[in-house]
């Protein structure tokens, strides 16, 4: 029997030797519908609209059967796999389709109920982002079910409205929304920044100092088939513009996936702001980088880490004491 156990999370490509047509057996979709997205005189408005979405034993075989199919000719498929059950799968159908063949179509995508919103689908969602883009597609294509829950899902993971709806998918899903996902490094804000509280949390490991700012700063987050880091800036007034806070996800550091958030910031603000700069301990890892962005060291806080946080704060088996101010004109 399954648990809602996850260290034993894993995401496998399926194929002949390890997915066959009983594989979703015992795979409970039920989702309770009581919401959806309708367009209404040309905008799109969520209505109550009520109904169970569920598969009988005869439906997951025919599920199971119709990726055993296009694995057959060529789509790739995966699934999260925890304790030898599937709490997820995707398929994606490896056929390049719109006016620049820049998109590949996500055609299944599903979480068993038990395991929804603790971040499986969000993995899943990463994964099958970075086979996407192994096919040679620029973006994703989602045929997305209406429901509130569902939309409120791939927005979270970053997709937008189909800049090129196709007409097949709205055909053959007439109430679908037609969603897309970039599949090239980009950049853009995010508002709801407790999301990304673990990345925050790396770069200032207070949470009391990130409250400080977090509230006021303005959000960017690099996202490549997943967020891999952020950068929050604020106006601190006199024309300069504050670094707040900078984090890379560890295992995707020394990327450049930094240096693009602190180049992207400069160049939005160089018309609004003379200055930019940020405060850091005086380490040796991070003042490195910054000097390398173009920084040039201005003036100290004596004591800023010790007097102001709870705890020691290390970084490199060194501990960190004075605040180092960094500045750059833009």
């Amino acid at each position: 029997m399954h648990t809602n156990n996850l260290k034993n999370l894993r995401i496998v490509r399926l194929n002949a030797t390890n997915f066959n047509e009983n594989s979703l057996d015992n795979f409970k979709l039920n989702q309770n519908v009581t919401k959806c997205w309708r367009k209404v005189n040309g905008t799109y408005k969520i209505l109550p609209v009520s109904y169970t979405e569920d598969w009988n034993l005869s439906e997951r075989k025919e599920m199971a059967r119709k990726i055993i199919s296009a694995i057959n000719c060529g789509s790739t498929a995966l699934a999260a796999v925890t304790d030898n059950y599937v709490t997820g799968f995707a398929l994606l159908n490896n056929y390049l389709f719109g006016s620049e063949k820049q998109y590949v179509d996500l055609s299944e995508f599903y979480v068993a109920e038990t395991f929804r919103r603790r971040g499986i689908g969000k993995k899943l969602f990463e994964q099958i982002c970075s086979e996407a883009k192994r096919s040679g597609a620029k973006k994703l294509y989602i045929s997305a079910h209406s429901a509130e829950e569902s939309i409120a899902a791939y927005k979270k993971y970053g997709c937008v409205p189909a800049e090129e709806p196709d007409a097949a998918h709205i055909e053959k899903e007439p109430f679908d929304l037609q969603l897309e996902y970039d599949l090239l490094p980009h950049i853009y804000e995010i508002f709801n920044k407790k999301v990304c509280m673990d990345l925050l949390l790396l770069a200032d490991e207070q949470i009391e100092m990130v409250e400080r700012y977090m509230h006021i700063g303005t959000m960017f987050v690099i996202d490549d088939c997943g967020i891999k880091g952020e950068i929050v800036v604020s106006d601190v007034g006199g024309g300069t513009l504050e670094i707040n806070n900078l984090a890379v996800l560890p295992e995707y550091q020394r990327k450049g996936y930094g240096k693009k958030l602190v180049e992207f910031v400069c160049d939005k603000y160089k018309n609004k702001f003379s200055v930019i700069q940020v405060g850091t301990g005086n380490s040796p890892l991070t003042v490195p980088f910054y000097e390398k962005c173009g920084f040039t060291k201005s003036h100290l806080i004596k004591n800023y880490f010790i007097e102001n946080y709870d705890h020691p704060i290390f970084e490199n088996g060194i501990q960190l004491k004075d605040k180092l101010f960094l500045k750059k004109h833009l």
